[in-house]
């Protein structure tokens, strides 16, 4: 109980004193050791390396001052980083920094990185990214100019890389906020959040209903039913909120009577997210208005501007100690936030004069339309993360999170093909009532194009991988979320093809035959995962994925061919393949020198590639030259005469 009186009685050379409160439920009766030395292999202000050979467990003591903020990391003599492991740092003998070690041969790292310093930089990395905001929003609005008609490659450019920028830009700041929240929760608590998230969306699919697709879908056709359209959706999705209550309350007694119950915490992060789900539904439905009107940048900057509000309410709420479950309160606060300021801006920006009235045949119409897009959307989410749920189960939280600090990644780059489609979709769906070779030519030129983008990074993430997940989580999620990493990464060049298939099928009004191709894909993805991950974990749960992405893809291309004969699959891939192949081969031989050289190597090899392999046709170069503004185009043509408009 009073560790300074205790140094009276015992020795602190044969003895180690602890506080009582740290020592409880553990054997009482002191027993005599003898000191044995250790080396200090390093040392500085902020961190110490020891060397220590034990027959025996023992504990380490550095005779420094314990103070809160130093950590303490263990790894076998000679061992690198991706075999370290945190250990607890304990204030022994009054004052100094101790550590339990089992027998053998260790290297113990202790670092000082105290929560002020995390915090600091986190609030200046804030700043800096809302001044970056603010310059930005005055750059477009001084560059961009709203009158004049777009070409149809300049519209899906405006309305797909500008979101896409801001949504990158957003990441980056949810990738800050997470490399501190890990931190604080480790991977345990991670995986508690990962798995609430995941079965939270199966009620977010059923709530939305695929109503967001429909909006945009049915008011780019006709843009005067606006509001007839953001009304009753926003009606429709109060009554489907109730429906998609059901299946979260049937896995929730499923589990609990399996014998394996959710924990409290989870449970209640589940509730919280749902209840933001609701506000946040209404919100895309008005944000669906600005894709149907192709002008997607605003709800994108709104979007910005809540993400750096969550991050401040995110840090108040975990320094006050809530854990990942305030997260999720604040998840609702910000999604309120965020559905008021895209009301006042769809307001301002269009003409919603009506009819605003209560239309219950026009909403049994929807339900019936949007249907076979809730179906598609559910056997999606399922497709991507019914891996979570049996992972948890049969490999704990802990699994979870060593997997979902690789699917965040994963998650991040998918922004390009979401946001990328998603300015695709108005496009190709007016072409495909015009002429089904415009739209097959779009077709391909963007399927080509987001391979081009995911072959490479596929390949930079898998030399890297350990050094993004050391950035986002830290140590405790090494080696086991590189690894994931480095496999599942892969499953971006089919998943992207997917992307932009899957919203070709829609405008085409194939929904139904979509839901039978992802009904097999999530059928063969759940038999998979359930084969496999009880052996092998999240490795099996990773390389499933790829798996799923390349028979989706197969059943996609099948279905898609009796609309849009003459897809040339072949000619799509080829080029970009054999390019990644190239770039992949000399970054291994380089990486075999340095990462640095691998990365150098990589950035020079492919653009090479891209030439040597004359990876766009003529045709193709006048296409992406309708992207480009006018003079930027005229100056280029003089070199590259296929840009023409």
């Amino acid at each position: 109980p009073d560790p300074l009186a205790a140094l009276r009685e015992f020795a602190p050379r044969h003895f180690v004193i602890i506080a009582a409160v740290v020592w409880a439920g553990r054997p009482a009766p002191p027993t005599a050791a003898a000191l044995r030395p250790a080396a200090v292999t390093s040392y500085s202000n902020i961190e110490v390396w020891v060397d220590a050979e034990l027959d025996g467990a023992a504990w380490l003591i550095l005779a420094d001052s314990y103070f809160p903020g130093w950590k303490a990391f263990v790894r076998p003599l000679g061992g690198d980083e991706n075999q370290e492991r945190e250990l607890e740092i304990v204030r022994v003998n009054g004052n100094f920094r101790g550590v339990e070690l089992p027998p053998g041969q260790w290297t113990v790292r202790y670092r000082y990185s105290p929560m002020s310093f995390q915090l600091g930089g986190l609030f200046s990395f804030m700043a800096l990214a809302t001044i970056l905001f603010a310059f930005t929003v005055w750059g477009w609005r001084r560059y961009y100019r709203p009158q004049g008609e777009l070409t149809n490659t300049g519209s899906v450019a405006k309305n797909s890389l500008a979101p896409m920028a801001l949504n990158l830009f957003n990441r980056g700041i949810d990738f800050v906020f997470a490399a501190f929240y890990l931190r604080l929760l480790g991977p345990f608590d991670a995986g508690s959040y990962a798995t609430a998230i995941a079965i939270a969306g199966w009620f977010e699919i059923i709530s939305n209903f695929g109503l967001n697709t429909l909006v945009i879908r049915e008011v780019s056709r006709d843009k005067s039913q606006a509001a007839r359209y953001l009304l009753n959706t926003t009606i429709l999705r109060l009554g489907t909120s109730v429906i998609g209550c059901i299946p979260i309350l049937i896995y929730w007694q499923g589990v609990a009577q399996a014998g394996n119950p959710l924990d409290s915490a989870t449970v209640a992060a589940i509730a919280l997210i749902m209840v933001g789900m609701i506000f946040s539904g209404m919100g895309q439905g008005v944000a669906g208005l600005f894709y149907a009107f192709e002008i997607a940048e605003r709800p994108a900057a709104v979007t910005t501007v809540t993400t750096i509000l969550k991050v401040g309410f995110g840090v108040i709420v975990l320094l006050l100690g809530y854990g990942f479950v305030g997260l999720e309160a604040v998840s609702i606060l910000v999604n309120v936030i965020t559905l008021v300021i895209l009301i006042a801006l769809a307001v301002r920006q269009f003409s919603l004069q009506g009819p605003w009235e209560v239309d219950f045949k026009l909403q049994g119409q929807m339900v019936k339309w949007s249907y076979p897009l809730m179906l598609n959307h559910f056997f999606a989410v399922i497709f991507f993360q019914v891996d979570i749920p049996i992972l948890q189960q049969f490999k704990g939280d802990e699994a979870v999170g060593w997997y979902n600090s690789a699917y965040k990644w994963v998650n991040a780059f998918n922004v390009i093909p979401a946001f990328f489609t998603f300015a695709l979709f108005p496009v190709i769906t007016r072409q495909i009532e015009h002429s089904i070779t415009d739209a097959r030519r779009t077709f391909r030129m963007s399927a080509k194009l987001l391979l081009l983008v995911a072959l490479p990074l596929a390949v930079v993430i898998t030399f890297t991988a350990p050094i993004l997940i050391q950035l986002l989580g830290g140590q405790a999620f090494l080696p086991h979320g590189a690894i994931a990493l480095q496999v599942v990464i892969w499953s971006i060049p089919f998943g992207w093809l997917n992307s932009v298939t899957n919203y070709v099928l829609i405008a085409l009004g194939q929904e139904r035959v979509q839901t039978r191709a992802f009904l097999l894909g999530v059928g063969f993805n759940v038999v998979t995962n359930l084969l496999f991950i009880p052996r092998y974990g999240y490795v099996a749960a990773a390389v499933t994925t790829i798996l799923s992405e390349i028979v989706l893809l197969a059943i996609f291309a099948y279905y898609l061919r009796p609309k849009m004969a003459q897809v040339g699959w072949g000619e799509i891939v080829w080029r970009p393949t054999a390019v990644a192949l190239l770039m992949f081969g000399g970054m291994w031989l380089a990486y075999q020198w340095h990462l640095a050289a691998a990365l150098l190597a990589g950035a020079i090899i492919y653009p090479a590639g891209l030439w040597l392999f004359k990876a766009f046709t003529p045709e193709e170069q006048r296409i992406l030259g309708g992207a480009l503004p006018g003079k930027a185009r005229a100056k280029l043509q003089a070199y590259f005469p296929n840009l023409t408009d």
